[in-house]
């Protein structure tokens, strides 16, 4: 895994300059502005650089043989079934538009990798008050690795990140505009919809309704979801019963570090919840969805369950530090940084040189080859 290793280095270099720019920026009593940080701008060049200029890894052959197949702007147009909103129509209207202008897919790669680290790195600038750590979790927990596939997904999950500041300020209709662009890009998305109910105070009523709900479904998993894809199906949404009801579970390992934010919350709740905003309790409550639907992936369709969980990611790789840094004096927060920092790592390395090979999978062209 030295491709990923080296950029992941990379990353860390990058963030804690970032981050050593935005305190003195503060301190000095000026507005941080992230397209004056040199070492925050190389970032988000050289994560959309690897992420965008990679020929193989994942489904992205995928990916470009369905952009080789796919009809330019006047044709697509003329086929109504294109339209259909529950068939990620503005995804292939995106990828037409850019099948007017060129034939070579890479630009379809570059570009929703260009709107996914963007947003996903001015999310966690925004939201993290430990950037350089969080960034570390970014690549650690797999979620970086993760915008190198499954490009429809994380297209709308970083047009989501958008929608945050509108739910802080609590502008309704902005919010569920940018929920339903990110579910005509990837139908998922529409789950976001329910994100407002979760600005309550976690580990209270709202929560263990939550669970309990997850429990039911969970003891009740194969008529339940099958009820769910029936609804899906009635409204036009197509879930194949391979995709659900296979026998890929979620890994035992992975299932174990998902937890650990939620546990956190709430065995430590006296400390983490002190001084919460209403996002603060948002991105705790994201951290237990993503655990939640983790759950779920231990019954079966690893692969739909494990990518529902990625949905609610970012929330836990921006909310952790703060939680760490409440529970712990200063001392006891070093050392517990340092202890994670080691677990975290021990399940990148897992994840991509044990349970698969990222350099055997992940091939990539030159900048210069494809401008040239």
């Amino acid at each position: 895994m030295f491709k990923l290793l080296a950029v992941f280095a990379a990353a860390l270099i990058l963030a804690y300059i970032s981050q050593k720019n935005t305190k003195a920026v503060t301190s000095s009593g000026y507005v941080y502005k992230a397209y004056r940080d040199w070492a925050y701008v190389l970032l988000v060049v050289v994560l959309v650089l690897f992420a965008g200029l990679r020929t193989s890894y994942n489904d992205t052959l995928n990916y470009i043989r369905g952009y080789e197949d796919a009809p330019v702007l006047t044709e697509f147009f003329s086929n109504a079934e294109n339209l259909n909103p529950f068939k990620n129509p503005l995804f292939y209207l995106f990828q037409s538009i850019i099948k007017t202008f060129t034939s070579n897919s890479q630009w379809l790669i570059l570009l929703t990798s260009i709107i996914t680290q963007v947003c996903f790195l001015r999310f966690i600038k925004r939201y993290s008050d430990n950037f350089l750590f969080s960034i570390f979790i970014y690549f650690t927990l797999g979620t970086f690795v993760f915008t190198l596939a499954a490009i429809k997904q994380v297209t709308a999950m970083a047009i989501l990140t958008l929608a945050f500041p509108y739910l802080e300020k609590k502008k309704w209709l902005r919010f569920f505009l940018i929920v339903l662009i990110a579910m005509l890009v990837h139908t998922y998305a529409i789950i976001f919809a329910f994100i407002p109910l979760f600005r309550v105070r976690p580990w209270g009523l709202f929560t263990y309704i939550f669970i309990a709900v997850t429990a039911i479904v969970l003891f009740n998993f194969e008529t339940a979801i099958t009820a769910f894809m029936e609804q899906a199906n009635d409204l036009g949404k197509t879930i194949a019963d391979y995709e659900v009801f296979d026998d890929n579970t979620i890994n035992v390992f992975r299932l174990a570090v998902y937890a650990v934010p939620p546990l956190i919350s709430l065995i430590c709740q006296k400390w983490v919840m002190k001084g919460n905003r209403e996002i603060d309790n948002t991105l705790i409550h994201m951290s237990i969805i993503s655990f939640a639907f983790m759950v779920m992936g231990t019954q079966a369709g690893a692969n739909m369950f494990g990518r529902m969980g990625n949905y609610f990611e970012l929330g836990t790789i921006c909310i952790l530090p703060s939680m760490l840094k409440k529970t712990f004096d200063t001392k006891s927060y070093k050392l517990v940084l340092a202890i994670a920092c080691v677990c975290f790592f021990g399940f990148f390395y897992y994840a991509n040189a044990v349970n698969i090979s990222f350099d055997n999978e992940y091939y990539a062209i030159s900048l210069f080859s494809l401008l040239f």
